[in-house]
């Protein structure tokens, strides 16, 4: 599977702001992703054609009206 830094959203979840990389598009409203991080730390990932770290672990669904817009990251 190929990653690029096009699939990393800006989400509000709880109040809080985070980023998760869009890995399956369920339909037109759903998507399911993992949440991206800038550090390395126990059990995360690191993918490097985006340089940031995900857990595998942490598969979550979202919805479209909790993606606020595309992330600009450098892979």
């Amino acid at each position: 599977m190929n990653i690029y830094s096009q699939n990393i959203y800006e989400v509000i979840e709880n109040g809080n702001k985070k980023h998760i990389l869009i890995i399956y598009n369920i339909s037109r409203n759903h998507y399911v992703g993992l949440t991206v991080y800038n550090t390395a730390s126990t059990n995360l990932t690191y993918i490097s054609s985006i340089n940031r770290f995900v857990d595998i672990n942490d598969l979550q669904e979202y919805n479209k009206k909790n993606i606020k817009r595309i992330s600009v990251f450098k892979g």
